[in-house]
């Protein structure tokens, strides 16, 4: 199924180049559980002791917008978010943290994992780098677990998420006491395959799906761009004229995958690019 398709046009050195970015997201339906049989526990109060702080928790979902769940990729993308099971990617889709938040609200704390609510002091050098730094007991961690009965104040520890992860998982949010909130899919980077957090309050800031960078080199041309490691890239041209624009691309690119799972940056070089055009312009397709 092809879902929706945003643009970005980028102006890059003369008035003739014009850089574009476009994603093209491709979601597939995925089953979220397996029973395995239910293990029904009674959702707790959030503790107050030298690692929990029940107002903390308090004060920092109360700063949350009440409409804020969906994640996003640092580039602002929500089909591409992906969970990591002991370093084995288990889910490529969209990931929705409401259901987390409004047990938070709730004040609803998970006994069976005592780090629930805890305080998060970033004790492992070079974890999750892209998130402020705000001193010690500003964040706390949550699990993320898709089955919860908020209504009967229980959860299941009984299934299986994505058809094969066991309670707690790999799913964690952070929140701040400013009412940041902040989702990794990959345990807080610990398999090394995403080291850095997704957003989910506030959203990344737009324009960071980018072409950064068009560079003439002789009779060649040299692109950069933003983009997330693991995603497929297909540079594509169009030739026309100075002061035109052009929708008649083309892919001009084998498939660019950038290493990692974070935030990074690619590069294409089009041998020939800067002759027998009066201009060329430029696009690149972020596809799955």
């Amino acid at each position: 199924m092809i879902g929706n398709m945003k643009s970005q046009t980028l102006f890059a050195g003369a008035g003739s180049w014009r850089g574009w970015v476009g994603v093209l997201a491709l979601v597939s339906p995925v089953v979220l559980a397996a029973t395995v049989g239910a293990a029904t526990v009674s959702f707790g109060s959030f503790p107050n002791n030298s690692t929990h702080s029940n107002a903390s928790v308090i004060a920092a979902i109360a700063n949350v917008p009440t409409n804020a769940g969906v994640v996003y990729d640092p580039i602002g993308q929500t089909n591409y978010l992906r969970v990591y099971n002991f370093g084995t990617l288990v889910y490529t889709g969209p990931v929705d943290v409401s259901l987390t938040l409004e047990r938070i609200r709730l004040g609803y704390w998970m006994p069976t994992e005592t780090d629930d609510g805890g305080f998060f002091n970033f004790n492992n050098a070079g974890e999750l780098p892209n998130i402020p730094r705000m001193g010690n007991n500003y964040y706390m961690e949550f699990v993320v677990w898709p089955f919860l009965n908020l209504t009967n104040a229980t959860y299941d520890t009984g299934q299986k998420a994505y058809g094969v992860v066991a309670y707690p998982g790999p799913m964690r949010l952070l929140i701040g006491l400013g009412g940041e909130v902040w989702f990794t899919g990959d345990h807080y980077g610990e398999a090394g395959l995403q080291l850095e957090a997704e957003n989910v309050n506030p959203p990344p800031p737009p324009g960071i799906f980018a072409v950064t960078n068009i560079v003439v080199q002789g009779t060649n041309t040299f692109l950069t761009w933003n983009t997330i490691g693991g995603e497929t890239n297909v540079v594509q041209a169009a030739g026309g004229n100075f002061g035109a624009s052009s929708n008649n691309f083309s892919d001009i690119s084998p498939n660019i995958i950038a290493s990692g799972g974070d935030l990074t940056n690619a590069s294409y070089l089009d041998v020939g690019g800067a002759t027998n055009f009066q201009a060329r312009f430029y696009r690149v397709r972020l596809v799955q």
